[in-house]
């Protein structure tokens, strides 16, 4: 196997670390950061949490329709490639957006500064380039790039939410953007390389998409995740109103939904042995299987079910997230890795947008919680079930 050199321009984990702390700025500038934001620009702008929510909808899609585009870049030309368009054009429109008086302005320039964000700096982008720069070790890589990644939560919440009482919505969105620009800066220093470990990509990427699409495995992993990212999707969305729903302060929802968010670290420390002893497959469901108990807890709504939620859901959420990179790459060809871990990021985005929308109109229509719970534990057993019924396959087949 030819590797190529600019993989190993740097050989110790700081590439790793690099890319998780790139990772952190990336989901921490909008993914978890513009929710804290929408009630203070409710309230100072008069623009409707409807409309709010659909900028945060389209940045989801643009983010999964240009997964495509990222993992192709990384492929291509390595870490060089999405990192600089996330600097330019994914931090550089996030700033400009909150300069923005009208809400058309800014919902155009937020949307697309944010999925550009997360279609180059998400994880179906660092957990590739964090296998590749390890390939004796990719799982390892992996694991501790996702460990990292995990801290998202608990800095960007408390963190955005001090600085809007303190600077105001908008400082904060420039701050959000500025570290989501730096981060990208700095792995494209502490992590190069990142290209294609083999021959390189295959020159016909059309080709390649349908060449993993024709294989039934990959067709019932991606089915799985989509199930697994409608049920993670819906259950972080309305994790708080749920628990406030069952008779919670929004405060102390608020502290529920945090400690699931750092409970996720649980789930990935000592990973890479798990796997070597029990395969990822397996691992996966299980991880599913335990998120679907703890999300079951919520439909108590007292504080000690919500600390078991967040326990049970947060350790497998934070476990998923690995695991389905890991269970990726041994199911797709690793020339064109980035490429097919962006069909990942594509049909899991666009399900994760999905998924919010189909709870909201269940909760809507009931006016209960019950409704949009009991779809979330069908998505989570559904992907367990899909993944149960697949075969054994070896690695880099498809």
């Amino acid at each position: 196997m030819t590797i190529k050199n600019d993989n190993f321009a740097k050989t110790s984990w700081v590439g790793v670390l690099s890319l998780g702390l790139l990772t952190i700025t990336s989901y921490g500038s909008w993914l978890y950061g513009f929710g804290v934001l929408i009630d203070p620009i409710n309230r100072t702008m008069g623009w409707s949490t409807t409309t709010l929510g659909l900028t945060y909808g389209a940045a989801q899609a643009i983010s999964g329709i240009g997964a495509f585009l990222g993992g192709r870049l990384l492929d291509r030309l390595g870490v060089k490639g999405p990192f600089t368009l996330l600097a330019l054009f994914g931090g550089g429109l996030m700033l400009a957006a909150f300069s923005a008086e009208s809400m058309l302005n800014f919902g155009l320039l937020y949307a697309a500064g944010a999925g550009i964000t997360g279609a180059t700096g998400f994880y179906h982008i660092t957990t590739v380039a964090s296998a590749r720069r390890h390939p004796q070790h990719p799982d390892r890589a992996i694991a501790m790039l996702t460990i990292v990644g995990a801290l998202c939560s608990p800095i960007y919440l408390p963190l955005t939410a001090w600085l809007v009482e303190n600077q105001g919505w908008r400082t904060t969105g420039r701050i959000l953007a500025a570290l989501a620009i730096a981060g990208a800066l700095q792995a494209m220093v502490l992590a190069p390389g990142g290209r294609s470990l083999q021959s390189g990509p295959s020159a016909h990427p059309i080709d390649a998409l349908r060449k993993a699409m024709e294989n039934p495995q990959v067709r019932r992993m991606l089915a799985a995740y989509i199930f697994a990212g409608i049920a993670y999707s819906t259950t972080l969305v309305y994790q708080v109103p749920i628990l406030t729903a069952g008779g919670l302060t929004i405060g102390t929802a608020g502290v529920v939904g945090g400690l699931r968010g750092f409970c996720q670290i649980f789930g990935r420390l000592g990973l890479t042995a798990a796997v070597e002893h029990h395969g990822t497959m397996n691992l996966l469901r299980g991880a599913y299987l335990l998120s679907a108990l703890g999300v079951g807890f919520l439909l108590f709504g007292t504080l000690p079910t919500g600390v078991a939620y967040s326990v049970l859901a947060g350790i497998g959420i934070g476990a998923s997230s690995p695991l389905q990179a890991m269970y990726a790459r041994t199911n797709f060809a690793e020339g064109d890795l980035g490429l097919l871990m962006g069909l990942q990021g594509a049909v899991v985005g666009l399900a994760s947008g999905l998924g919010p929308l189909i709870g909201g109109i269940l909760h809507d229509q009931t006016e209960t919680w019950t409704p949009t719970l009991s779809m979330i534990l069908f998505a989570l057993l559904a992907s367990t079930w899909l993944l149960h019924s697949q075969r054994k396959m070896p690695e880099n087949l498809a």
